[in-house]
């Protein structure tokens, strides 16, 4: 072995690279945004969960001829805690309010649940779940359950004494004095986490994968010659984008129905709406993934940045189009860029369709800001092609 060729072979690797300021850029930037985000995401404080609240506790008189009302202090712990923004509502509204968005869970505390009390030692707490998230349902379902728990033993210590006139509550004890019972608008106990994780898992594969095939494909396509001798031909730049799409969108179609195929059919997911409707989403979103492929791929000169395009453009949007945090829940200065993503859009409409078996009138907003998306990074990828060629 020859050092000096092993020398003069890295050194001109080193150089080459060097030279390559986008490369550097992109060695130096890329890591920075991806562990800025995910500090953001994991440090920052979540936004109160809208939880709404149907208090019918009749109270309970006690022998003293103190009448306690122990929905009132559940309620009130809920709003102290900082997890919730508390809304009142009425039994009438439940369903109403959890299908419109406007809260994600809603406590229901019974007439009798003071009496239940003080003379059971034990009361249930129903609990109505929008159930689309499960993350986010298990975190309400311990939420409640702890605030009821801490209002409980404030009003024991406030009375310095058990429920008087009744064997003191029984805290701590292997039976909790306090059941919540959950139920769930959407979902429930026939989908398991496979099911609630699909839709996010789907959109972000068919991104990823079809982002990839474009990104080498038009890389390569350019690397041979072949665009410098189309822009000789009277087609002009827009016509050149439309036609590379339509020939990899193809092969994009081809592998987002591999992936809902398999979804479906192999892996049993369930799903509530429309097998067509779902297949539609995702063939929006392929486009969407052919077009941002394309317009990246402009900005390439090898295959290595066509890698590192990966964590710039479809790592932040898997943080940040809701696949492991509500939208909703994120730090406000984040929802922008969240916003900003077509996979969010993507995720809400096939959560939509498999979880909540929504239709066509219900996820149209969804799909026309994707068609949107489509469009624009199409319109962009013409005008920097130009812009390169010039």
């Amino acid at each position: 072995m020859n050092a000096r060729r092993v020398w003069i072979l890295g050194r001109r690797i080193i150089q080459q690279i060097v030279r390559d300021r986008r490369m550097i850029a992109l060695l130096v930037f890329i890591p920075i945004l991806v562990l800025t985000l995910g500090a953001l995401l994991f440090r920052a404080k979540p936004a109160a969960i809208p939880l709404g609240v149907v208090n019918e506790d009749q109270g309970q008189s006690l022998p003293s001829g103190i009448k306690i009302s122990l929905g009132a202090y559940v309620t009130q712990e809920l709003g102290r805690s900082g997890t919730f923004a508390v809304t009142p509502l009425s039994r009438e509204e439940v369903d109403a309010r959890l299908r419109d968005g406007t809260v994600q869970g809603v406590l229901i505390i019974p007439e009798s649940f003071s009496a239940d009390l003080h003379q059971k030692q034990q009361a249930t707490l129903p609990l109505r779940l929008e159930g689309s998230n499960p993350t986010r349902s298990m975190q309400i379902a311990a939420r409640v359950s702890e605030a009821a728990m801490k209002a409980l033993a404030g009003l024991v210590t406030s009375l310095g004494m058990g429920t008087p006139g009744a064997p003191p509550v029984p805290l701590g004890a292997g039976k909790l004095p306090v059941a919540i019972e959950p139920s769930f608008l959407y979902g429930g106990a026939k989908f398991d986490t496979m099911d609630y994780i699909a839709p996010v898992y789907v959109a972000f594969l068919v991104m990823f994968f079809v982002f990839v095939l474009t990104c080498v494909s038009f890389l390569r396509e350019r690397s041979l010659g072949t665009m410098e001798r189309l822009l000789a031909t009277p087609a002009n730049r827009l016509e050149i984008v439309l036609g590379y799409m339509m020939g990899l969108g193809l092969f994009a179609l081809i592998q987002a129905t591999v992936i809902i195929s398999f979804t479906v059919w192999i892996l049993k997911i369930h799903y509530l709406g429309s097998l067509v409707l779902l297949f539609l989403v995702v063939v929006v979103l392929a486009v969407v993934a052919v077009s941002t492929g394309i317009l990246a791929s402009t900005f390439a000169r090898n295959e290595f940045q066509v890698v590192q395009f990966i964590p710039l453009l479809i790592v932040p949007q898997g943080l940040l189009s809701g696949t492991f945090w509500a939208v909703e829940e994120m730090p406000a200065y984040l929802r922008p860029f969240a916003y900003a993503m077509p996979l969010t859009y993507a995720n809400r409409a096939l959560r939509d369709v498999m979880l909540k078996g929504w239709g066509l009138t219900q996820i149209w907003p969804n799909l026309l800001i994707l068609l949107g998306f489509a469009v624009s990074i199409i319109a962009l990828g013409a005008l920097v092609m130009r812009r390169e060629v010039a």
